[in-house]
């Protein structure tokens, strides 16, 4: 789990340091860097198993990702945390090229607390990290200049961030039928798209788990008999696409349908609500043969109603309890889904006034800690707002003999 994340130099994160948890919100008014702290954590997990170009999402040219677009300036993301007993500790820094979608590694380290020596390597000419290169690419050139300790490291670091999940979800993609893609197997695009193609890969691996998933959606909405996938006209797009825009294509795949247990009737995905599809987004999630260990979620509250909302997080509760890998860190405008975590699960994030990023853990906020005891997170969230969060208690001095 990472316990640890330190971003320096990436959009307004100036210098941001985040204590997480297994499970853990970001909060905060708009542009106030929570999309900005999930991108950072996906585009370092990305970096395992992608080329630095790809590593790094969203839309962006040169130095559009860097603090002021100063190109001097080097992207630095870091993470701490541990595997059992191992405490470790990784850090990837990067410079921007000025031109085009170019990244070139200026640091990475690699430190496992049974390795006495960490790995550390600088100014390297070229647009992939170190793990890639030794994971993905079974580089010798790297590997020859590790210790057997190091090299073991390495590969148990690649297991700690590979296969990040990042989303986004859009209901209109999420009801899509997909065409059949052999690398999106297991996998929805950050928007959703995919979910019909995610669920028959489910459904064709292991029926059980299938059939687990869908008495499990059919006890959130009792209405529902069962869970169809039928063959028709569907789209077929680009897989992982870094830049995260949706271009589909018509070709032959799977729709999904709703089968309703008053009438029978089968109801296309694109005529149910948005709350119910992603509910199914959410459990297709968590019935995976192989779930995220790193899961990151926008805005789970969108399209949903409060009721279906405490589904949602009991659903993300789950994920971590039953897949003791898995990690999960969103972020949330509604007082509804703070009210479901701990002071030490939320992180309020604000801007100072040369536009950087402050984040605050809402164990440490004096307002929260004066009030916790009568009033629940959310409501303490709403009635003080956001300043009053960012106060913490001050330090205790000591008393004079």
């Amino acid at each position: 789990m990472i316990t640890r994340f330190r971003v320096q130099n990436y959009k307004a994160l100036r210098d941001v340091t985040l204590d997480l948890t297994p499970i853990h919100v970001l909060i905060g008014p708009n542009d106030s860097g929570k999309t900005s702290i999930l991108e950072a954590l996906a585009s370092l997990c990305r970096s395992v198993d992608h080329e630095l170009p790809q590593a790094f999402v969203g839309s962006w040219q040169g130095a559009d990702l860097v603090w002021k677009g100063d190109i001097d300036q080097i992207v630095a993301l870091e993470a701490e945390g541990n595997t059992g007993e191992k405490d470790w500790k990784y850090r990837l820094g990067c410079r921007f090229a000025q031109k085009g979608r170019n990244v070139k590694v200026k640091e990475e380290l690699l430190k496992f607390d049974p390795v006495s020596e960490p790995a550390v390597w600088k100014n390297l000419p070229i647009s992939w990290t170190v793990l890639y290169d030794i994971s993905t690419r079974d580089g010798d050139a790297f590997a020859n200049q590790m210790s057997d300790e190091q090299r073991a490291a390495a590969r148990e670091f690649y297991h700690v961030f590979s296969g990040v999940h990042l989303y986004r979800w859009v209901p209109r993609l999420l009801s899509l039928p997909v065409a059949a893609q052999s690398q999106r197997r297991f996998r929805m695009e950050s928007t959703g798209f995919g979910l019909a193609l995610c669920l028959d890969d489910i459904l064709g691996y292991d029926r059980r788990q299938f059939d687990n998933l869908e008495n499990h959606f059919k006890r959130i909405f009792p209405e529902v008999d069962s869970i169809l996938l039928i063959r028709e006209q569907a789209f077929t797009g680009p897989i992982d696409d870094p830049e995260q825009i949706p271009i589909l294509e018509h070709a032959d795949g799977k729709g999904l349908y709703f089968r309703l247990k008053k009438n029978k009737q089968e109801l296309p995905a694109a005529q149910v609500s948005d709350g119910m599809l992603l509910v199914l987004a959410y459990l297709t999630i968590l019935y995976l043969p192989y779930p995220p260990r790193v899961l990151l979620i926008e805005e789970p509250e969108n399209g949903i109603h409060p009721k279906r909302l405490q589904d949602v997080l009991q659903i993300l509760r789950e994920l971590i309890t039953e897949q003791g890998h898995t990690q999960i860190i969103l972020t949330t405008h509604s007082p509804y889904v703070v009210d479901q975590f701990q002071p030490d699960e939320v992180s309020l994030c604000h801007k100072e006034k040369d536009g950087s990023v402050v984040v605050h853990q809402l164990s440490e906020s004096r307002t929260v800690k004066e009030q916790i005891d009568i009033f629940t997170l959310g409501e303490i969230w709403t009635a003080e707002g956001d300043e009053a969060l960012a106060e913490t208690s001050p330090p205790r001095v000591a008393a004079s003999k």
